[in-house]
């Protein structure tokens, strides 16, 4: 059977049978069914067809140790040959538990309890329930809402869709009524911060708008705060210095927990281990996931501050009633901890930091283009910006069409990318293990298809 053959077959199967996610039917029909990736080594993937393509994501931000290293499925073999899986809920593996010590150790401040989980969407719903049962446990019952930030993505269950930003890709309104205990605020987006958009400076008017909806919810109203450090999801809007001490600084003062949310960020994605160590941040819940496993298993963990979860301990009626059966899931724990012995042995934070600051340097060197309009990013986290018009900043008339559209074009020429709110922010976050000539040859394929997309499309 011939290459071609077989990939039209499982074109023919997939377009059938397979319902994947955020994906409209109709270009999938088009082209006789989704593109089918078949292999990985590296920082590079290849299809049915045997095409090759620089991986600018890391595979939906996860595989920060990049594609098929031996030892960690030697680590998930090697535990499936002793125990496969487990009652979670009533029994404990060895694994879960050094995992659980593992982050406890590495987490910044006195995060120390954790409740592990399947993956990141879950760590975030799981971390709302433990603020809310945190105030209720305290006397504070009437403390439900939840504050997100504009363009924040933090899942797809019910509860961490309830505190989206209204991001770009997924808010939807077709479950409503939903359960929308979130409110919105700001995010540190400078580059078009309505208090200090092309001001050199940023004023933290933003944050202060943080505190003003605190006030004007009422306080007493107010279970947490939730936060992606680097705002990844609103278009990459990485935070000036002061900010995030800032917004602890707010959350302390109302007696509001603040999560903080490193599904993405964490792992040596920015330059740190955890990219709230870039502030000296210290929050009182922590979901990871992703990075945990290099996403080699599916696994996340809400990571919870002693004093927090003190309350439980000390209370009888604190039992977290809530958990899911693949929570703590043995062998993705075995292969988590070999994937953070992994980062720690090669210094992959080190390698963001270094090859990070390279990217952005490159990347910075498209700006003659017109369609440029601004690159940000820490570490390997990056955001290009596309605009309508380079001289007023003008946003494309569609954002996500625009977005869509450059994306399209870099996967043609063989890179691998996504789009972040509103649309027109192209997202590059490779693996950690890239290499340099590996960056020249990503930005090599962003300047063609900026070219492109100015020709057919400005």
């Amino acid at each position: 059977m011939s290459d071609q053959y077989h990939t039209q077959g499982l074109k023919i199967k997939a377009h059938r049978h397979l319902w994947m996610a955020y994906q409209p039917p109709a270009p999938f029909a088009d082209q006789g069914g989704p593109p089918i990736i078949v292999a990985a080594e590296g920082t590079w993937m290849v299809d049915s067809q045997g095409k090759r393509y620089l991986d600018g994501v890391s595979a939906l931000e996860a595989c920060v140790a990049g594609h098929i290293r031996p030892e960690l499925a030697e680590a998930a073999y090697r535990q499936m040959q002793q125990l496969e899986f487990l009652d979670v809920f009533r029994y404990a593996s060895p694994p879960a538990i050094e995992l659980a010590a593992r982050l406890a150790e590495i987490t910044p401040g006195t995060l120390s309890r954790v409740h592990f989980t399947p993956g990141g969407s879950e760590a975030v719903e799981t971390a709302i329930k433990v603020a809310k049962q945190y105030h209720h446990l305290r006397g504070q019952a009437a403390r439900w809402k939840v504050i997100t930030r504009e363009g924040a993505y933090h899942g797809c269950t019910y509860g961490a869709m309830a505190v989206d930003g209204n991001y770009f890709g997924t808010r939807v309104h077709l479950y409503d009524p939903l359960p929308s205990f979130g409110r919105v605020a700001p995010a540190p987006y400078h580059y078009r911060c309505p208090h200090c958009s092309g001001q050199p400076q940023c004023n933290l008017a933003c944050a202060d708008d943080l505190e003003q909806l605190i006030l004007a919810e009422g306080p007493d109203s107010v279970a947490a705060v939730i936060m992606d450090p680097c705002a990844t999801a609103s278009a990459v809007s990485i935070p000036p210095p002061d900010y995030m001490p800032r917004v602890r600084q707010i959350c302390n003062l109302y007696g509001v927990i603040l999560i903080v949310d490193e599904i993405i960020t964490g792992f040596g994605r920015t330059g740190r281990m955890f990219a709230s160590q870039h502030w000296n941040l210290e929050a009182d819940i922590m979901t990871l996931s992703k990075g945990l496993s290099s996403g080699y298993m599916p696994i996340g963990a809400c990571v919870v501050r002693e004093e927090v979860a003190q309350v439980f301990m000390d209370t009888p009626d604190g039992v977290l009633s809530h958990g899911q059966t693949y929570g703590g899931h043995p062998v993705a724990c075995a292969v988590a901890l070999a994937n953070i012995d992994l980062i720690e042995r090669e210094d992959l934070p080190g390698h963001a930091a270094e090859k990070g600051a390279y990217l952005l340097e490159r990347l910075r060197s498209l700006s003659f283009h017109a369609a440029y309009g601004e690159v940000r990013g820490l570490g390997l986290l990056c955001g290009l910006e596309l605009v309508h018009d380079q001289a007023s900043r003008r946003p494309p008339d569609d954002p996500r069409l625009a977005g869509y559209r450059m994306r399209s074009i870099c996967r043609d020429l063989g890179l691998i990318t996504l789009t972040l709110h509103p649309g027109n922010v192209l997202f590059l976050a490779p693996p950690l293990t890239i290499s340099y000539d590996e960056i020249d040859q990503m930005v090599g394929i962003l300047d063609r298809a900026l070219g492109v997309y100015q020709e057919q499309f400005m």
